[in-house]
């Protein structure tokens, strides 16, 4: 999911990043702008959770009421419609998840450390009991296939998931510590297949796979790839 800024309902004053800038210049970003910002983000919050446990499909603006405590006029004045709340949910998830994933590789020089990273916060979503993120990232696919906004911005995600990949790949084949047998490209398209291939049934609580296991495995299928002389 992608990063970008939420857009509002036309006519909105709770989006995201913008509500500071509408206030005064004696407010200097503080008051009712700052809250009303902060109260869309609980509001996404609160429907990425609904998402997760009743699938896109089912999510209702009384769904995300109840379990945010906000009521369904406000979340139509927030987002218009039913798909766009969907959408903004999806993009807040991504967005947020993304980001910190990118924060924490960015600060780790091993290159092979940041793979290992990013494989594990994959997979981690996935398995049952887990956070919500990777339902939300299985319900994506599925509300992606029919909506075509939700499905450029599923393939912009991949994008970001494969360009965390690749540069980890790019700076240790400058290290002399990966083999240039494939391209870093080509090896974060597998990396990123082999992740969801594993994901989806830890999403269905394979009892042949575990969360560390599906780890493991797809760490090893990497490491035969980036081999030196491989």
């Amino acid at each position: 999911m992608t990063a970008e800024s939420l857009q509002p309902a036309p006519g909105s004053a709770g989006s995201l990043g913008s509500a500071g800038s509408r206030g005064s210049a004696g407010s200097r970003g503080r008051g009712p702008g700052r809250r009303a910002g902060r109260r869309k983000t609980a509001v996404l919050e609160a429907a990425c959770r609904v998402i997760a446990d009743r699938g896109a499909d089912a999510t209702r603006f009384t769904d995300v009421a109840a379990e945010s405590g906000v009521p369904v006029s406000t979340l139509q004045y927030y987002f218009g419609s039913r798909e766009d709340m969907l959408v903004a949910a999806f993009r807040h998830a991504s967005g947020t998840e993304i980001a910190a994933l990118e924060a924490d590789v960015a600060a780790m020089s091993d290159p092979w450390d940041r793979l290992e990273r990013i494989v594990t916060s994959a997979l981690t979503g996935y398995s049952p009991g887990a956070p919500e993120a990777g339902r939300l990232w299985i319900e994506s696919w599925h509300f992606g296939i029919r909506d075509p906004e939700m499905r450029a911005d599923t393939l912009e995600d991949y994008q970001a998931w494969r360009r965390l990949v690749a540069d980890a790949v790019r700076h240790g084949v400058e290290q002399g510590r990966f083999g240039a047998g494939h391209s870093p490209e080509t090896v974060a398209r597998l990396a990123i297949a082999l992740v969801d291939g594993m994901g989806i049934p830890l999403a269905l609580a394979d009892p042949d796979l575990t969360g560390p296991g599906a780890v493991q495995d797809v760490l090893a299928a990497l490491h035969e790839l980036l081999r030196p002389g491989g």
